[in-house]
């Protein structure tokens, strides 16, 4: 999708960029904050600028399509072009197509769905290792209770 308004978006600041979004997105700022799990008067508070990891956890988990280059700097569009944005279904991109190419829209989109729900899921996993490998010798130390199949790799790998 792109910027209709062809003005010059890097002299805004982030929180004028980021109420370009809500309003393109046609929320209001309380609608926009509680589908990120921001706090109630978070957009109007913002001074300078927002932390990447209000974004990557709570903004973008919200809004993926909102570019963070964009918001951040200014910089390119405001809608990220995905993947999964030429399989993405929207009531306006199938509604006056043939039923039978409606319903294969439908299945390209549930089948990419579907790989990154799997794709997540194995990033889920691999953070989820991370996370046990890491504060595993912390809970050794501490002799606190830990999986003995971990423990065991622990104690081979600091051997």
């Amino acid at each position: 999708m792109e910027n209709k308004n062809p003005e010059n978006t890097e002299i805004l600041s982030v929180k004028e960029r980021l109420i370009k979004f809500i309003n393109h997105e046609n929320l209001s700022q309380s609608k926009f904050e509680k589908k990120a799990n921001l706090s109630n008067g978070y957009v109007n508070n913002i001074k300078n600028s927002i932390s990447d990891k209000i974004f990557d956890y709570r903004i973008h988990p919200a809004f993926p399509h909102l570019n963070k280059i964009w918001l951040f700097h200014g910089i390119g569009e405001m809608i990220t072009k995905t993947t999964s944005e030429s399989t993405s279904v929207t009531s306006s991109s199938i509604k006056n197509k043939p039923l039978d190419e409606q319903m294969e829209i439908l299945q390209d989109e549930i089948k990419y769905l579907k790989e990154e729900n799997d794709r997540l899921s194995d990033k889920i996993d691999d953070t989820i290792a991370l996370i046990e490998l890491y504060l595993s010798p912390i809970a050794l130390k501490m002799e606190i209770n830990i999986d003995p199949d971990l423990k065991k790799k622990i104690l081979d790998h600091l051997n």
